[in-house]
């Protein structure tokens, strides 16, 4: 939006200056803003539409509108000029898709493509197209010109070869040569200010949307104002102060094409006839017409007299002057004349009729003959005339010569004067290069051009070139079709070639049934009516409500036919089939104003969806508390418009600040209130003495500040207390006999607990008080079988040891026997090492202590089964 409006600003800024401009510039400024924005809603509808589905405007009307304000003297019969009728065709074809037709291709010139412009005619083409024309006709004039040289002719005279056109290529539309430098190598805007422009929504396509400012013709010196747009510029627009042509009316703001304009008063200047005055309206000064009153004016010579128009103040009759000259002897043979009538022409030199003798004589003697040879150039321009000095023409040269055909193929003796031409036809070829030029006796240099008919099929494959054979290819066809729209009333010249893809607007309403309920809206078209896109008006039954269907019309919608096998559809199916169904109506949307269900706003919610909802407002209503508000979002209250605390509305969820007793850290659970708090009833955990146990109490309790400090002390120390018996032992090794306590162990001297002792061997053993274990009893004596049986153990022990070093040197020998095995030559023959085989005694006692141990598993799992059974 802002592009249009800033250049329509950049328009007004190089306009006449705004101390010069009066009322009819300020209203021609409006009428052009509105002209810019009437052509940015045609760029705009036609940008964003397709090709296909395009909406239909009245654009006779919209560019009537856009031009209206130009005035042009050679009007046709419609009242627009020709440059108003190109400017409107081209513009047209700029915002149509595919209006514009490339005469090379036949092919839709669209949005998108790289185009060239004739700067003649203004014709669009393909750039890739146009670049092809114009390569392929430098190259065909290029080869025909290494081809076309000199030759001699059958008279052994060198025959030059025809002098050619420079290297040219033409425009396919107007036929406007171009040098081969101007072949078109980029593509550019219409005004040729940005190459290659990029297609934009708000702008024709093809151009840079900035202004023209080229010069306007006729040449003004002003430029045009109109933004990048096709086809040639229209006449001059600005205004300027002029008076008219004969200068007697007073200055008046017209348009700069209009600026030699007229007056309705009479010129009433004298014309030339020095009697009559101009009747013609204003003109400029000393331009009068011819005075076309009449009047007697007599000849030149005065003999006779005539009535006579004034311009023509000079004129001859018929009559011979007849008077005699000074000689006397003859008269003037002048047709009517004025003034004197001169000496007589015979009485200055005369010459005999050769000339070779020349003499003054009088004019009433003639001169005779000389006598002498002619001697004059015949008219064969070979031979001199050979009779003696004569008056008249001298005779046909009769001379006998032999005479070659302007071919030089034959030769014949004839009389010099006649000329001598064969029958044999020229087979030189003409300048199209594919006929030959079949005259009789032709010289090779005065080949006629090629008069016939080129004949071959043009691009549209339905007409043949009418031109004259020529080299190349041929030109577009020029013919046009007429092609009608569907209802017949409309029709439109387009392209011979283009008929199929040409799409004629035709105004009318469409005649085909309409498939809905509605009446047919849309203009006419070819192929299918597209869809109603009018409102349903229909009671809206999907809802359940009162209105209507503001929904677009769903009565016959084209979808995909479902296969009756399996009541499905193949979207990918490339052969699937339509048909028309009428959709249900959808939810009504139809606003409808529902209040929240906290009171706080009323809304316009769609009709589907108007039940109360949560405004997601904060409720804000006052809580019991006084002293904050509902921080709930809205939420559904018995009374709308209480703003009091009501059922739903949370409790004040601030914090109690009322002071907590000393080491208690819990705040306290009630919402805000006055003190005093309730005692603080959580349970805290701290570790007994001993650490073994955790003890669970009330915060209130173990921090109560009832009694003196010594008494809290008491108390806490107490709740500490697990009560179970200590865990710690007192310097004997034994469990301390007190409850959960503080600090170290009391009386460890009044333990009694038994201690077990034993013998050296550990074979006896005996429990005694811990008293007297203190005291220094730590063993018992050993008896006779400890005696015995530790001198059994020792001997046992120096037959296993005494085993372990015979069998540490069998194996000691063994590998040295292997080491002198692997390094010497020498084989040794194996020693056989006896093993004595002691017999291993039976240790009992180690058996009855294994014998002891099943039994007593095995009795243990017998009771275990017993007592579950």
């Amino acid at each position: 939006m802002s592009s249009f409006s800033a250049k329509t600003k950049k328009m007004k800024n190089n306009s006449v200056p705004a101390q010069q401009k009066s009322n009819g510039v300020k209203r021609f400024e409006e009428e052009h803003a509105r002209n810019i924005a009437a052509a940015k809603k045609i760029v705009e509808k036609y940008a964003s539409s397709s090709d296909e589905d395009e909406e239909e405007l009245n654009e006779s009307k919209i560019l009537d509108s856009l031009y209206k304000h130009y005035n042009f003297e050679s009007a046709t019969t419609d009242g627009k000029s020709v440059i108003h009728q190109k400017t409107a065709t081209f513009f047209e074809n700029a915002l149509h898709s595919g209006s514009a037709t490339c005469v090379i291709c036949i092919g839709s010139v669209r949005r998108a493509d790289a185009i060239w412009t004739c700067k003649h005619c203004y014709c669009f083409f393909h750039l890739n197209c146009i670049r092809r024309w114009a390569n392929d006709s430098v190259a065909q004039m290029k080869a025909k010109s290494t081809t076309d040289q000199g030759y001699y002719n059958n008279l052994g005279e060198y025959v030059a070869p025809k002098r050619k056109r420079p290297l040219h290529w033409s425009c396919p539309q107007c036929r406007k040569d171009y040098t081969p430098e101007e072949k078109p190598s980029t593509y550019e805007c219409f005004c040729g200010k940005e190459a290659n422009p990029k297609p934009d929504s708000f702008l024709l396509p093809h151009s840079c949307g900035e202004i023209c400012g080229k010069k306007l013709q006729p040449a003004c010196g002003h430029t045009c104002m109109l933004l990048c747009h096709p086809g040639p510029c229209p006449p001059c627009s600005q205004y300027a102060n002029t008076s008219c042509l004969c200068g007697k009316s007073p200055r008046k703001p017209v348009r700069c094409i209009d600026k030699e304009w007229k007056c309705e008063r009479k010129c009433k200047e004298l014309l030339s006839c020095g009697e009559h005055q101009c009747q013609e309206l204003c003109h400029k000064p000393n331009h009068c017409p011819p005075c076309t009153s009449t009047s007697l004016q007599s000849c030149e010579c005065g003999n006779e007299v005539k009535k006579r128009s004034c311009s023509d103040l000079k004129w001859h009759c018929i009559k011979v002057c007849g008077s005699n000259y000074s000689c006397g002897a003859h008269t003037c043979k002048r047709v009517c004349h004025s003034g004197p009538c001169g000496d007589c022409p015979l009485s200055l030199p005369r010459s005999c009729p050769c000339g070779k003798t020349k003499k003054v004589v009088p004019c009433t003697e003639t001169i005779d003959p000389c006598g002498d040879t002619c001697q004059k150039l015949l008219s064969c321009g070979l031979h001199a005339c050979t009779q003696r000095c004569h008056r008249g023409e001298c005779n046909l040269c009769l001379i006998i010569t032999k005479k070659t055909c302007r071919c030089g193929i034959h030769e014949k003796e004839l009389p010099c004067w006649k000329n001598f031409t064969c029958e044999t036809k020229c087979k030189q070829m003409r300048d199209c290069g594919k006929h030959a030029c079949n005259k009789k006796c032709c010289d090779g240099r005065t080949c006629q051009q090629c008069d016939k008919i080129c004949g071959r099929p043009l691009t549209c494959q339905k007409h043949k070139c009418q031109s004259v054979c020529h080299e190349g290819p041929c030109y577009p066809c020029t013919q046009q079709s007429q092609v009608n729209c569907r209802c017949g009333k409309t029709s439109k010249r387009v392209p011979c070639g283009r008929e199929r893809t040409a799409r004629v607007m035709c105004m009318e309403l469409c005649r085909i049934p309409s498939k809905c309920h509605h009446p047919n809206k849309h203009r006419c078209h070819k192929n299918e009516c597209p869809p109603c896109n009018q409102k349903c008006g229909q009671p809206n039954t999907t809802t359940g409500c009162q209105h209507t269907c503001e929904a677009k019309c769903h009565a016959a919608v084209k979808v995909v036919k479902q296969n009756p096998m399996n009541g499905t559809t193949n979207v990918w199916d490339l052969n699937k089939k339509f048909e028309l169904k009428t959709l249900p109506h959808p939810s009504c949307e139809k606003p409808v104003s529902v209040t929240c269900i906290g009171g706080h706003e009323v809304a316009d919610w769609p009709c589907w969806n108007s039940k109360p909802t949560s405004c997601q407002r904060m409720c804000n209503r006052e809580l019991r508390c006084g002293n904050h508000k509902c921080e709930l979002v809205c939420h559904s209250v018995p009374d709308l418009q209480n703003m009091k605390e009501q059922l739903g509305c949370a409790r004040c969820q601030e914090g109690c600040n009322v002071p907590r007793p000393k080491g208690c850290v819990h705040a306290c659970p009630r919402p805000c209130h006055p003190p005093p708090c309730y005692p603080c009833d959580k349970i805290i955990k701290n570790k007994c003495y001993c650490g073994l146990t955790q003890v669970l109490h009330k915060c209130s309790e173990f921090f109560s500040e009832d009694g003196t400090e010594e008494e809290i002390i008491a108390r806490q120390e107490r709740l500490k207390s697990c009560g179970n018996r200590c865990l710690k032992n007192l310097p004997c090794g034994h469990r301390c006999h007190t409850a959960c306590h503080p600090g170290k162990c009391p009386n460890p001297e009044l333990c009694r607990k038994k201690v077990r002792i034993f013998c050296e061997c550990k074979r006896l053993k005996a429990e005694i008080a811990c008293d007297k274990h203190r005291a220094g009893q730590t063993s018992i004596p050993c008896d006779e079988l400890c005696i015995e049986t530790r001198a059994k153990l020792t001997d046992q022990k120096k037959r296993e040891a005494e085993k372990l070093r015979q069998l540490e040197e069998a194996k000691n020998r063994a590998e040295v026997e292997q080491f002198e095995k692997k390094f010497t030559k020498r084989k040794y023959k194996e020693r056989k090492v006896v093993v004595e085989e002691t017999k291993r005694e039976i240790n009992w006692k180690l058996v009855s202590i294994y014998g002891g141990i099943i039994v007593a598993v095995a009795l243990a799992i017998a009771v275990a089964f017993y007592a579950e059974s």
